[in-house]
């Protein structure tokens, strides 16, 4: 119905910057604890392109372009652990593989459930062991330990926002809800995140609801200069009716290496999640000691 002469509508003022971050901090921390021992199902599939130099190496960029191309894929199924650990303010995500391409992965259904019931001073240590071992199945030389989707919700821990600049970056609507658009810049060192003692600056965006909130959508960025590589990580949240709270549903990767001003590798790789539950024993919930 169109209403001739009515006055128009005024959108209501996007709350202060600070207010956003207040109400985003608070969603993180109860978020570390409702979801502090959960597991999933992950469907996470990957593609690789890369190309390969020849012995010896090509004299100049003509011939490197010239370089055979190769393209890999792979597909694996996974149970994925995530326990939130007060004590160090991180995230022990571990990625139990049990088939690659369709093949069931040896003792792959029993490792996780074995680990968790450990309930000795070293399970931590076991659950860190398997994580490791997981990351032997992911494609390409670039070597990489960022793929798991809540890292990024760690920046607006209260605890750590003070190491990051925020800034606004608009409004924008994901899958149906209205979110504040926020980037961030670390500019604290040492950095969060480090590769061999070397810093590695953290930026990206965060989408954060109106109405509660939550974070419905994170990026994250990174550069290596020393492996001249990029690195980007996007992940969507949704609503699970299950834990009624909001979850990870898709997680999408890319990462492109460089040599000589010229792209020798990429990554492009999508995980999806489903079937949350709570890790339970015996009937009681099972918490990192």
């Amino acid at each position: 119905m169109i209403l001739v002469g009515a006055p128009p509508l005024r959108a209501a003022a996007p709350p202060a910057l600070a207010q956003i971050l207040a109400r985003a901090g608070e969603y993180v921390r109860r978020f570390q604890l409702e979801f502090a021992a959960i597991v999933s199902d992950e469907d996470y599939r990957q593609n690789v392109t890369s190309r390969q130099y020849s012995t010896p190496p090509p004299a100049s960029l003509r011939d490197v372009e010239r370089l055979l191309s190769t393209s890999r894929q792979r597909r694996t199924r996974s149970e994925m652990l995530f326990l939130w650990m007060p004590d160090e303010t991180a995230w022990l995500t571990v990625r139990n593989v049990l088939t690659v391409d369709g093949r069931p992965v040896p003792d792959g259904q029993n490792r996780l459930n074995d680990a968790l019931g450990d309930t000795s001073v070293g399970r931590r240590t076991r659950l860190r062991r398997l994580l490791n071992e997981s990351a032997r199945f992911n494609l390409g030389s670039i070597h990489r330990n960022l793929n798991f989707p809540t890292l990024a919700l760690l920046f607006l821990d209260p605890a750590l926002q003070s190491r990051f600049a925020f800034s606004s970056a608009g409004r924008e609507r994901i899958n149906g809800v209205e979110t504040e658009k926020m980037k961030f810049d670390e500019r604290s060192r040492p950095t969060f995140i480090q590769d061999d003692g070397t810093d590695l600056v953290s930026r990206g965006v965060m989408w954060v609801a109106d109405a509660d909130g939550a974070v419905a959508r994170t990026r994250l960025e990174l550069r290596v200069p020393l492996r001249e590589t990029v690195a980007s990580v996007d992940v969507d949240y949704r609503r699970d009716a299950r834990l009624d709270m909001w979850v990870p549903s898709r997680m999408h990767e890319t990462y492109v290496q460089n040599r000589a001003s010229v792209r020798v590798e990429s990554i492009d790789s999508v995980a999806t999640y489903s079937n949350f539950r709570r890790f339970e024993t015996s009937g009681r919930i099972i918490l990192p000691k």
